[in-house]
């Protein structure tokens, strides 16, 4: 925001120094970014939170200044004579979209002399940057950065019907604006209409078919307040910016409308002349239901850590306007309707701190930490990565947008995503529905740098619309790297037995998008299918001009922190000897190994503590179609050493289970 000394002195008694008034406003909390001269004027470059837009305006400014300063402030002085004819002869004001626009006002003025505006006035605007036009367009702009009240000028006699609707935009309606770009209006979008068509984007720029010209004798002043949302919007779809969206997306005092348009008229009159009707057409109200907090000075030492008197705490706010009262020792305090910011005791305190000083807050040589135990889902999360990075794979962070060329091989067909603007990203703009494309395409710039062993994992989100177009997020682990499956496959398995041993792990072949058929398989843990691993489709690898298809994984993270709470049942290390006995069996070469495993869990005996798979066989003297695997069973006792005869009988157990199932003992 840029500000005028000359206009701003206009607000302030007394004198007022450049630098010094740049200190003081960056100590406040308005840092001044630079001081350059403008003629004889100073004029400086102030940074506006977003929070503040109050002060993108020489008053708001000089509010700020008056308090930080201790100095009095001064009001705009405005009036202006009307006429005998009532306004509501000549024009009226509907508000057909009330959300979007609360509140809606115009004046008119008629007899106007389109002419260059004064010289003091084309100064000032110069000074912050604006271009002079005309004189009306010019007292608009004005009082904008006077008040902070955008304001629009229509030329009357080229309003259809003479009168204003505020509606939002129907279908294949358009708008050729100010800037003389045609703009395609769709539904949601807020405009200010006559009685047939589009004149102005609400909030954002006029049409050029209303604007004031030198032809213009009647003059039709808009002055009201939009929802900042919808004019955040539009701009932003049609990639419009102005002053006057500036200041409606960060807010509108909501009884400056009435203020600024009375203030535009009696400008308007000086400079141009005319007549101007009586009274004002509006619809909509103010909206401005008085708002009062309470302060509590404990409460100010306990967020400052210092104590700051119950006198200095009235005076500062006492200098911002806040008419504090004190009441059993605590401070009372008006809102202004200008100060949207001020919604919570905190923010007193704030301002407290403002005006004080914060320099005067002492800084302790000390530091107190409460230590809390850790989130148990946050330490689930850091297992896995310790996990993974003690198995060779690096963290990588991609961003959550799909490349356009991965885009449909990791979706099902009728899946739909999420798209971002176009405005603000034409390519790869759509939200991943995995997150193994971002992985894959990491995986090709290391082989482009010589690195063909790396091996990544990333832990985030994915994203896909519902059938009712809502986004729906799920966060998920995502690992790639290498061309073992086993590889693949222990580390999931690693970090499943790690959350929760107790589950069993199956793994079974099944297809799943961007993984190569038939060489995939469905990870289930428990009674939950959390995921897919397996090798990457071979199309997939050739686009990105990968050496060879990796292995990959995915699995669905909230089942996972779902059983973060699970403790662990600890046993007492054994103190007797195991056996360990192999069985191999001979069955049909389509049985997979996870058949076996479940027989054998099925039909546990007490003494076998745990089994592994040890390989396959397929050969002579095997009959064709069949296959042998062996498996190795380990047994234990707790009370006292085997013999031979338990694990005989043990093993006779799982043997009996195997046969009826129809596999063979190979001997």
């Amino acid at each position: 925001m840029k500000v005028s000394l000359e206009w701003l002195g206009d607000f302030v008694t007394g004198r007022l120094d450049a630098s010094a008034l740049a200190e003081a406003l960056t100590h406040g909390g308005f840092p001044v970014e630079s001081i350059e001269m403008h003629g004889n004027d100073p004029v400086l470059d102030v940074e506006v939170t977003s929070n503040r837009g109050d002060c993108l305006s020489h008053i708001g400014v000089a509010r700020e200044v008056a308090a930080v300063l201790n100095l009095v402030g001064k009001e705009v002085k405005y009036e202006a004579t009307e006429s005998a004819i009532p306004i509501a002869q000549v024009t009226s004001v509907a508000i057909e979209a009330e959300r979007l626009c609360p509140h809606y006002t115009a004046r008119v003025i008629r007899g106007v002399k389109i002419k260059p505006s004064p010289e003091w006035m084309q100064r000032r605007l110069m000074a912050v940057g604006v271009r002079p036009i005309n004189n009306v367009v010019d007292v608009t702009n004005y009082v904008m950065f006077e008040m902070g009240q955008p304001l629009h000028a229509f030329d009357f006699d080229k309003l259809s019907g003479g009168r204003i609707i505020v509606r939002t935009a129907r279908a294949g309606e358009s708008i050729v604006s100010i800037d003389g770009h045609e703009r395609k209006l769709s539904a949601e979008m807020l405009v200010i209409a006559d009685a047939s068509k589009p004149v102005a984007l609400a909030g954002v720029m006029g049409g050029r078919d209303s604007e004031v010209g030198d032809a213009t004798v009647t003059v039709l002043l808009e002055s009201a307040r939009f929802d900042p949302l919808s004019v955040r919007s539009t701009a932003r779809k049609l990639a419009m910016k102005s002053d006057g969206s500036y200041r409606f997306e960060r807010g509108i005092d909501p009884t400056l409308p009435l203020r600024a348009s009375l203030r535009t008229a009696q400008l308007i009159l000086e400079t141009a002349g005319g007549e101007l009707f009586a009274g004002i057409a509006q619809d909509g109200t103010e909206m401005s239901p008085p708002r009062n907090l309470v302060l509590r000075p404990q409460r100010l030492k306990e967020l400052l850590g210092v104590e700051i008197s119950l006198v200095s705490c009235v005076d500062s706010l006492n200098r911002l306007g806040l008419k504090p009262t004190v009441h059993e020792g605590q401070i009372h305090v008006a809102v202004p309707s200008w100060r949207a910011d001020l919604n919570i005791e905190a923010d007193l305190i704030e301002e407290v701190a403002r005006l004080v000083g914060y320099d005067k807050i002492p800084i302790r040589d000390e530091l107190a930490i409460r230590l809390t135990p850790p989130e148990p889902r946050l330490k689930t999360i850091n297992s896995m990565r310790s996990n993974l990075v003690a198995g060779g794979y690096f963290e990588a962070v991609t961003v959550t947008f799909v490349s356009d060329q991965l885009a449909e091989d990791f979706k099902t067909s009728d899946a739909r995503l999420p798209r971002t603007d176009a405005m603000v990203r034409k390519v790869d703009a759509q939200l991943r529905p995995s997150m193994l494309p971002g992985l894959l395409e990491v995986i090709r710039r290391n082989e482009f740098a010589g690195n063909a062993d790396a091996k990544f994992f990333e832990i985030g989100s994915t994203f896909i619309l519902d059938s009712a177009g809502k986004v729906v997020e799920k966060r998920r682990l995502a690992i790639v790297g290498g061309a073992d499956v086993r590889d693949v496959r222990g580390m999931i398995e690693l970090i499943l037995n790690r959350i929760d041993s107790s589950r069993s792990i199956e793994i079974s072949p099944a297809e799943a998008r961007g993984f190569a058929r038939g060489g995939c398989g469905q990870v289930k843990w428990g009674k939950d299918v959390i995921g897919h691993l397996g090798k990457i489709d071979r199309s997939i690898a050739d686009k990105l001009d990968l050496r060879s298809a990796p292995v990959a994984a995915e699995i669905e993270l909230e089942p996972l922190l779902a059983d973060s709470g699970h403790v662990p049942t600890l046993a007492p290390l054994p103190r007797f000897p195991a056996v360990r006995r192999d069985l191999s069996l001979i069955m049909p070469d389509n049985v997979p190994f996870e058949s076996v495993h479940q027989l054998i869990r099925e039909n546990w005996p007490v003494e076998l503590e745990a089994m592994e798979y040890v390989g396959s066989y397929r050969g002579k003297p095997l009959e064709k179609g069949t296959k042998s695997q062996t498996i190795s069973l380990v047994f234990r006792d707790a009370t006292q050493t085997l013999t031979n005869e338990a694990v005989d009988a043990a093993m006779g157990k799982v043997i009996d289970a195997a046969q009826r199932q129809g596999f063979k003992l190979r001997q």
